[in-house]
């Protein structure tokens, strides 16, 4: 094969090239007139066709049918693997992919993680946990929870009030971005303490995080006043150790 380079032109060289690496993205036999057109060659159809009867008499493409375009052979493969396979350039490009997909990948495993926190804090508290990740969303937890309450079955109109604000979530995501709370901080909102009068019959905490990898957002429990203050400000800080 070596012997069989050394009397090939480049042109000749490029054009095998240039057929696998397009048999490779399209899977479909290649015509002399596709490749002048995916190529810059400048060079006429019966000077790829010429070529293209050098290649195949040595074995390294051919015609899958009669009138058809030429696809590699096994030896074809062999060749251009051994002769032009460089790998700088794939390199960086699956470098840049393979990093963005990681990164991607972490994002998501971050997110999976905020979310198995939130169901332990709902169903630790026995009330709403939400959080509210920057420049991306607001989720809750438990709603059920604080619709069980004594409180809130007696005065269904405040529920409503509650569910509204959580479901419309951009007032709730303003009030949750607008928040001065200093890191490792866990504030606590009683009553008309709230900055949203819908929640206004609710006991709120809240506190900020930051993930290893930069995520940043507002975590918390909300429900009625009659609730565990201790408890679920020491949950709280537990999620913290657990985001950060």
């Amino acid at each position: 094969m070596t012997c069989t380079l050394q009397k090939m032109k480049d042109r000749t060289l490029q054009i095998l090239a240039a057929l696998i690496e397009d048999f490779v993205e399209s899977a479909t036999p290649i015509a002399s007139k596709k490749l002048l057109m995916d190529r810059h060659f400048d060079i006429s159809s019966a000077t790829v066709r010429n070529e293209f009867a050098v290649l195949e008499e040595i074995g390294l493409i051919k015609s899958p049918h009669i009138s058809a375009g030429k696809i590699p052979t096994q030896q074809g493969y062999r060749f251009f693997v051994d002769e032009f396979l460089h790998d700088e350039k794939e390199d960086l490009q699956v470098r840049t992919l393979f990093q963005k997909y990681v990164a991607e990948y972490h994002l998501a495993k971050e997110k999976e993680i905020i979310f198995d926190i939130l169901r332990l804090l709902s169903r630790l508290s026995g009330n709403v946990a939400f959080v509210n990740i920057e420049n991306d969303q607001t989720a809750y937890i438990g709603l059920s929870n604080v619709l069980r309450s004594p409180e809130f079955i007696s005065h269904p109109e405040k529920a409503a009030q509650i569910v509204e604000i959580l479901e419309g979530q951009n007032r709730f995501q303003s009030m949750m971005n607008s928040l001065d709370i200093e890191k490792n901080e866990i504030k606590i909102f009683i009553g008309e303490e709230n900055l949203l009068e819908e929640i206004s019959s609710c006991a709120m905490l809240v506190t900020k995080f930051t993930s290893p990898r930069g995520m940043r957002g507002t975590v918390g429990i909300l429900g009625p006043m009659r609730m565990r203050y201790a408890f679920n400000r020491a949950l709280l800080r537990n999620a913290l150790e657990m985001l950060g």
